[in-house]
């Protein structure tokens, strides 16, 4: 019995290969998000601990009350910001997730054409083994009668 041979197994792998990739992106994309949350709340921690090393001085002159007044506005522009940035990265990540999930239908769509085919292959070869084993039954009996 001859090897089995899919012809668009090139394209298969092809396919597979562009999954990868594209869930290599999505890895990416969501990875930028995490960055984005994190450096958020990195901007909330460091807000918190000047507000909170201001006031634990045992006296705070109106200097440094009007400094951190305006630190406290100038975190909260780049906070917003950074969530102008997240919903474009999570816009990202919708995107990219769509093009996860199309090319995974792709190369399910080749990969199952190969399971059929390869199902065919094996119950060809199992006839031509059946017929091949009657053949040699029928040869020996014949053989053997004679």
């Amino acid at each position: 019995m001859k090897r089995f041979n899919f012809p668009l197994e090139r394209v298969r792998r092809w396919r597979l290969e562009q999954l990868n990739i594209e869930e290599l992106k999505l890895q990416q994309v969501r990875a930028e998000r995490q960055a984005l949350v994190d450096a958020k709340q990195q901007a909330r921690d460091g807000l918190a601990q000047s507000r909170q090393e201001v006031l634990a001085q045992s006296s705070v002159l109106g200097l440094e009350l009007e400094n951190l007044d305006s630190f406290g506005i100038h975190v909260h522009d780049k906070i917003r910001g950074i969530e102008n940035l997240e919903q474009q990265s999570e816009a990202k990540v919708v995107e990219q997730r769509g093009r996860v999930l199309e090319a995974r239908r792709q190369f399910e769509l080749l990969d199952d054409l190969r399971e059929k085919a390869l199902a065919k292959w094996k119950a060809a070869g199992d006839k031509e083994q059946e017929t091949l084993a009657g053949e040699l039954f029928l040869a020996r009996s014949t053989r053997n009668a004679g």
